[in-house]
């Protein structure tokens, strides 16, 4: 067998078992959304509602900050039972101005500033500093640039309280500004496929998903017992939720309370964002290795995905492409004999029917159909420079001794 046979058989395995995992999900989330409806017709209301506080962490965020005030003042919850804490954490922005004009109009907006010296540090930082003001049983926690449907909120703890099994519940996050630009329309779809497949498919096959950073709810003496908010992680969500796979509690997704967000239609701002949650992911990876080793469920289902996604995935797709270019150059070709073009159509078509499978289950406009077609030879591509540009910024930043680097993404003005 010849370098070149040995780099193809590696990349094509590297694909292929994913996709078959993928796959096997797609059809469980498919399963998922027949029982999620069946459950939100069911979904018991409490005899008392728990007082609830929802954190928002703003740093320079005066794009967004006023739209994602008005949607929160509009939730549906019991209004004697919950109130909304803007934590500014030193914006240099009209960010602060702008929350307490419209905390002068809603009772329910609260502001918290975050003392000089104390900042600056993420949003782990800034949500720890937020929560000893707050004063709900249930925290929710929202990114800026949220805009949940009214009746949102009110499904997560509903969900949440009814379900004792239950630590925490994440809702559906979708693209707001998803005409914005090409690039939009692709997170988008990535979106609606990523949540899918591997929040429903996972939660319904192993009763596992994890936070996703914003729109989700939890249990404030859970989040207490588990010590708040890792201040040392670039993505508080995943590494708070193996803290609580940890014990027996479980995070549970539900597609039917769905939150709004802005996602960025700059591919330069798109990347840094991006870099960033790798990074994230890497670090909870490493932190937890050790624990899944002796803990295969949960703990160890979580960080193979992790695996299968940045170590086998990626550069399997890598390694894919230096064989064709290799071969379209007419360096090195493949000799191993076998319906492998076959196989590579399949497995785009493969990819196509779930990506179309999960845009039918949103009743997804037409156009998205198109754009899931040519973000196969594009977007996905981008997680190749994304991954090796977060290896990259990790070990520099491990030579230098500069630690962790929190990127704020930046936020733009929406097309209406």
């Amino acid at each position: 067998m010849t370098p070149i046979d040995l780099l193809f058989l590696v990349g094509f395995i590297g694909i292929w078992i994913p996709q078959a995992f993928w796959a096997w999900l797609s059809f469980s989330a498919w399963q998922y959304s027949k029982k999620a409806a069946k459950e939100l017709a069911n979904l018991p209301v409490p005899k008392t509602w728990p007082m609830l506080s929802i954190l928002i962490p703003a740093y320079n965020e005066e794009v967004v900050i006023e739209e994602t005030l008005h949607a929160m003042a509009m939730q549906d919850y019991p209004a004697e039972s919950f109130e909304v804490i803007l934590i500014n954490d030193g914006s240099k922005d009209d960010t602060l101005a702008i929350a307490e004009r419209l905390a002068a109009i809603y009772s329910c907006i609260k502001i918290v500033n975050v003392p000089k010296g104390m900042g600056g540090k993420g949003k782990s930082r800034t949500l720890n500093n937020g929560l000893p003001h707050a004063k709900g049983e249930l925290i929710v926690v929202y990114d800026a640039d949220s805009t949940p449907e009214p009746n949102c909120v009110r499904l997560l703890a509903q969900t949440l309280v009814a379900d004792s099994k239950l630590v925490a519940v994440n809702g559906k996050v979708r693209t707001r500004n998803w005409q914005d630009s090409i690039l939009t329309r692709f997170i988008a779809i990535e979106f609606i496929f990523f949540q899918w497949i591997f929040q429903g498919g996972r939660w319904n096959r192993f009763e596992l998903s994890t936070l996703m950073g914003t729109n989700y709810i939890i249990w404030r003496d859970a989040l207490e017992t588990l010590g708040g908010f890792d201040e040392q992680s670039l993505v508080d969500d995943t590494e708070m939720s193996f803290r609580i796979f940890l014990g027996k509690k479980r995070i549970k997704w539900v597609p039917y309370a769905v939150g709004w967000q802005q996602d960025p239609p700059s591919l330069s701002v798109f990347i840094k964002q991006r870099s960033r949650w790798t990074q994230g992911n890497f670090y909870v990876t490493n932190k937890y290795l050790p624990v899944a080793l002796a803990q295969p469920f949960p703990i160890g289902i979580e960080i193979l995905n992790n695996i299968m996604c940045y170590v086998m995935f990626v550069p399997a797709l890598f390694l894919s492409h230096v064989a064709l270019i290799l071969g379209l150059l007419g360096i090195a070709g493949v000799s191993i004999p076998g319906p492998f073009t076959a196989l590579w159509v399949l497995s785009f078509c493969l990819y196509i029917a779930q990506v179309w499978f999960t845009l039918s289950l949103e009743k997804a406009k037409p156009q998205l159909y198109f754009f899931s077609v040519i973000a196969y030879f594009s977007y996905s591509q981008i997680f190749l420079i994304i991954v090796f540009k977060a290896a990259y910024d990790m070990l520099k930043n491990k030579i230098t001794g500069t630690g962790i680097q929190w990127y704020k993404t930046e936020r733009s003005k929406e097309k209406k």
